[in-house]
């Protein structure tokens, strides 16, 4: 997977009041259309102490410097969701004039510094504002903001003058020297003419919107252009560095929700679908290959739909920002009185535009709110689960200890620890597979004695049916991510008419010599950090193993068939995924041990275990013996088998993936068989503890208990009568 540079964008705007929700709304669309790192904004207007809510998913962190008693002046800094910033301090006044903040991004050291000037005493003001400035900055210093002068008048203005006296700028650019700061628009554009205000009391254009940089970090600046007057009455300025951090360049598809509620986009697929499957069905073709290319096609068919209508979507917004764009350029080389109007008609267009798409995004979250809001269910899981997606993880260490803080770095120590984690240890030869694998046997015939009869294995090895299949569709919830190939539970519940044939046809079909295409096995693992656990080790995240929908649909089927035999295969005392069992029933148990313990002569000990990555260890060879000895037909288990034959996986870390890995032991956490094979797996070592002659227990009554207490549940591991 091919690395490139991510580079850091950042964007300063005077809003000239952000009180009002639409106007909220309109900027932060406008940041994001502009693929902003860092915004600096000054004039917010916000009063301290009554600061409205100004952030989104992409801009989840802000820094404010609000005014006391006022909605006047006020700056802010937001960072995008991308930007690893670790912040070490922040500063800001009194006045909300100015707010300074340093920290890390992948291990360097950054000071950004928003400013909104006096529009009178500036140069006194801009003294007093480095001089803080030199004290608190560390590292790459960027200085932007609303300075309220044109420095240069007579590039800097559409006049070629200013009100201000010469000793004045001249004072502030002796400043700005000696404090070694550079304007990055004007070191790129030494010889151009552009501005960021238009004075109506004047009718003059002038620029008084900068970002500076110290003159010896000037190789780290990339780009710097100044953007059109749309929604504010000044312009943004935009400017690029290099940045540390680094990001894969392969997307993640997924297929748009949207797409399946339109009725003519759902019947052009229908015929896509009807037409692929009617030239590509042969005998000769394995037919888990000819599902598996039925996702590539219609990939690409939802890929060029939803790239149309994107296109059309947004090309009235593309429209009216090109013309305004070209309005602009012209009334700031002619002044012409009609250019003006035209250019405040369209910008007003745009804003009815932008907010009318506002209105209507906030109607939709009113009435999903109001039907959802005082339940516990979706859309609590919804809310907790984007707090938990907004987890960055800044530094990780890797096996030896070293702490890391570069993207790269990162996901090359996750990678190494889930790698290493889902490997089988060792490299042994035939030999020794040959001889453990025979160990394993005379293990399990010792301590399995459950089997399931001939007539249920029989019955478990049937062919799946459409009614089996139907079930598992209509039993899984839609609304959950998809796996790798972008495929959600919707698009199955649309097109089952169409798809269950062919999906029973190439999932009847698998066994030994026709597994299943790799792709179909790769898993998207996302990580959910472990509360209270220290967020730089990898073992403090719980790996969620997000699989294609249609793997999850067959592995439903299977544990559908399975469950109600798992009770007569479990013995009494495991409760954890045994259907009509229930954690609290070892609980009550255990709880009656222990007022029972001051009556019990000799003393009582009671002894808690936890399997460390109890999912992640499960070794194959050990599971399919157990399942072998458990008496399952051999249909049933090459079903199994073809789950576990060459998956692979790669981890979600910050939104970047890392390269693919194998998977080569354990059960997939997100699997719905999962927990039953993990059970099945155990029952064997928890039969050898109730064995053993050494191992006495607790007597009371007429029972004889041994508990052992797992990670989620208190259950005992043997209770004879």
């Amino acid at each position: 997977m091919a690395l490139k540079q991510a580079s850091l964008v950042l964007l300063s705007i005077n809003a000239r009041g952000l009180n009002i929700p639409e106007r909220r709304s309109t900027a932060l669309t406008d940041f994001r259309r502009h693929r902003a790192s860092v915004v600096f904004v000054q004039e917010t207007h916000f009063r301290r102490g009554d600061r409205p809510r100004f952030a989104d998913s992409h801009y989840p962190t802000g820094l404010f410097s609000d005014t006391p008693g006022s909605k006047s002046k006020g700056t802010a800094i937001l960072f995008h969701k991308s930007v690893p910033y670790r912040e070490t301090a922040t500063l800001t006044d009194d006045s909300g004039r100015f707010v300074f903040t340093k920290g890390q991004i992948a291990g360097q050291m950054f000071t950004f510094a928003n400013v909104y000037a006096p529009n009178k005493a500036q140069h006194r003001f801009l003294t007093k504002l480095l001089r803080k400035l030199q004290a608190f900055s560390e590292g790459t210093l960027i200085l932007g903001g609303d300075f309220n002068i044109p420095l240069h008048p007579s590039v800097d203005t559409s006049t070629g003058r200013s009100s201000l006296p010469t000793n004045i700028l001249q004072s502030i650019s002796q400043t700005l020297h000696s404090s070694r700061l550079v304007d990055c628009w004007r070191a790129l554009h030494p010889t151009d003419r552009d501005y960021t205000f238009y004075a109506h009391t004047t009718t003059s254009y002038s620029r008084i919107d900068y970002v500076f940089l110290p003159f010896y970090h000037l190789p780290l600046l990339l780009s710097a252009t100044i953007g059109n007057i749309t929604w504010s009455d000044h312009a943004p300025v935009i400017v690029t560095f290099k940045s540390p951090t680094f990001r894969p360049s392969t997307a993640n598809w997924r297929l748009n929700d949207a797409h399946l509620a339109d009725p003519t986009l759902l019947a052009e697929s229908r015929i896509v679908m009807e037409r692929f499957f009617v030239e590509n069905t042969d005998p000769e073709v394995p037919p888990a290959t000819v599902w598996e290319a039925h996702k590539c096609v219609l990939r690409g068919h939802y890929i060029s739909v939803g790239s149309a209508l994107k296109k059309r979507r947004e090309a009235h917004i593309l429209d009216l920002y090109a013309q305004i764009d070209r309005t602009e350029l012209q009334h700031k080389r002619t002044g012409d009185p009609a250019l003006l109007t035209s250019l405040t008609a369209l910008r007003r267009s745009l804003a009815d535009l932008m907010h009318t798409r506002h209105h209507r995004a906030l109607l939709r979250s009113q009435a999903f709110f109001h039907v959802h809001g005082n339940k516990s269910g979706r859309l609590l899981a919804r809310q907790l689960a984007k707090r938990r997606a907004a987890t960055y993880i800044p530094t990780i260490r890797d096996k030896k200890g070293n702490l890391h803080h570069l993207p790269t770095q990162i996901m090359q120590s996750i990678k190494d620890y889930y790698t290493s984690l889902y490997a089988v240890p060792g490299s042994p030869t035939e030999e020794a597979r040959a001889q453990i694998r025979l160990d394993i046997d005379n293990y399990l015939t010792r301590h399995l004695r459950r089997k399931v009869s001939a007539d249920t294995a029989e019955l478990l090895d049937k062919p799946i049916t459409g009614e089996e299949l139907s079930l598992a569709i209509k039993s899984t919830q839609s609304g959950k991510c998809p796996g790798p190939d972008g495929f959600p539970m919707r698009y199955y519940k649309h097109f089952f008419d169409v798809l269950s044939p062919h999906f029973l046809r190439a999932f009847n079909s698998l066994h030994e010599t026709k597994p299943l295409p790799t792709q179909s096995l790769m898993a998207n693992i996302v990580l959910i950090p472990k509360e209270g656990k220290d967020r730089e080790q990898c073992s403090s995240y719980r790996p969620i193993s997000l699989l294609n929908c249609d793997v999850k649909l067959f592995a439903k089927i299977i544990a559908t068939r399975l469950n109600p035999y798992i009770p007569s295969l479990i013995h009494l005392d495991q409760v954890g995924f045994v259907p009509h069992r229930e954690a609290r029933d070892n609980t009550i148990r255990a709880l009656h041990i222990i007022h029972a313990a001051p009556s019990i002569q000799g003393g009582l000990a009671l002894l808690s275990t936890d399997a460390e990555k109890a999912f992640d260890r499960v070794g194959w060879d050990f599971l399919f013996a157990t399942l072998r000895h458990l008496g399952l037909g051999p249909l049933l288990r090459s079903w199994i088998q073809a789950l576990y034959t060459g998956p692979s996986a790669r981890v979600c870390v910050n939104g970047a993936f890392t390269d693919s890995f194998p998977i080569c032991n354990g059960t997939r956490q997100g699997c719905p068989l999962s927990p039953l094979l993990f059970i099945l797996s155990l029952e064997p070592f928890l039969e050898a503890v109730r064995q053993h002659p050494d191992i006495s227990g607790v007597a009371g009554g007429r029972k004889h208990i041994r508990w052992r207490h797992t990670q989620t549940t208190f259950s005992s591991l043997s209770q004879t009568h």
